[in-house]
């Protein structure tokens, strides 16, 4: 297993503000880890679960 990240590494990494990242959790709707109080992160899960989110453009021609 990788080195956990915290909220505010995966903040960052992510781009989305830590707001989002606590109403995500609470929704379950990211994957994380809850060590006794403390939320942390997978890189591995959480680079699975942004390209799960990847959205392809539509090719019209």
């Amino acid at each position: 297993m990788s080195n956990l990240l915290t909220i505010d590494e995966v903040s960052e990494k992510i781009r989305l503000k830590r707001s989002t990242i606590y109403k995500l959790i609470c929704m379950k709707k990211i994957p994380y880890l809850k060590l006794g109080s403390r939320v942390l992160f997978d890189p591995d899960r959480l680079d699975e679960w942004v390209q799960e989110h990847n959205v392809e453009p539509i090719n019209e021609r």
